[in-house]
């Protein structure tokens, strides 16, 4: 089976957690699921709170098993999905996470992270966010766009975590009845360069445009390691870190074979997405 995309992915510790001696508390995660429609990439991103004690391990643990239950439920459904197993899936993940903080004996606030996931397939994309952080598409003008808001609490830096109690009903879930071509996924430390809030949260384009076309031209079936050692390297470098002190992650992908769609089908295209519900 034809892998059917290009991708890397990056986590790299921000250098306030370095100066605090802290690690990454970011994880970045992507997998090509089988099904017996095709091949649906799968991605995630997970952003430890920074002020839970395990942070890093809530993010890591709640990325891996938002990808296991999606690819165990996508292989048993043959390639198809609805907005309740999205649901489904980030309970699964906060699931997982409050059992470790269980075996561990600890309370679960102190493994909370937000969560951005994108599941693409040829004919849909789903996806879904709780908390900050951002999910990237092509849009039918040829531009680049938020699938959805960051989500902000009450107050300035404070977001909603996969922990929460009602996580779930916050949560932003979206199927659209097209499988999009390319896909961005990054997490708050990379906000601040990404999206420019004063012009009504558009995505800085120049940025996709710039980064895009080394994932299109990879050679790699799969995941490209050359291509996502590089990309840790630009997100710690100074240009970077002059722009943010914070830990940040990012997963770039592209088809190996764009899909062909008429113009503007992408607008006509039925697609709805609203908080999710039990």
């Amino acid at each position: 089976m034809r892998p059917g995309w290009r991708y890397a992915k990056a986590a790299v510790t921000g250098t306030r957690h370095v100066a605090e001696g802290r690690g990454c508390e970011d994880f970045a995660a992507a997998r090509l699921i089988g099904t017996v429609r095709g091949n649906v990439f799968a991605a995630c991103v997970c952003d430890g709170a920074g002020s839970s004690s395990h942070a890093a391990t809530g993010a890591k643990v709640a990325a891996e098993a938002f990808l296991t239950v999606a690819s165990d439920r996508l292989r048993d459904a043959g390639g198809v999905i609805s907005e309740t197993d999205l649901g489904d899936f980030l309970s699964y993940a906060a699931l997982a996470v409050t059992l470790r903080a269980f075996t561990e004996k600890q309370p679960a606030r102190d493994y909370a992270s937000t969560l951005v996931a994108a599941l693409v397939a040829d004919t849909w994309s789903a996806f879904v966010q709780i908390g900050d952080g951002a999910i990237v598409v092509p849009s039918a003008e040829g531009r680049w766009e938020l699938v959805f808001e960051p989500q902000r609490g009450t107050y300035a830096n404070e977001t909603y975590f996969l922990t929460d109690e009602d996580a779930r009903q916050r949560a932003h879930v979206g199927l659209r009845s097209y499988g999009v071509a390319e896909v961005s996924l990054f997490s708050d430390g990379l906000e601040r360069l990404l999206i420019r809030e004063a012009a009504g949260s558009s995505v800085a384009d120049a940025f996709f445009n710039e980064m895009l076309p080394a994932v299109r031209e990879s050679s790699a079936a799969g995941e490209d390691l050359v291509l996502a050692n590089a990309l840790a390297a630009y997100l710690s470098s100074e240009a970077i870190n002059a722009r943010t002190d914070d830990d940040k992650s990012l997963i770039l992908a592209s088809r190996l074979a764009p899909l062909q769609r008429v113009a503007g089908d992408a607008a006509s295209a039925g697609e709805h997405q609203h908080a999710a519900s039990d």
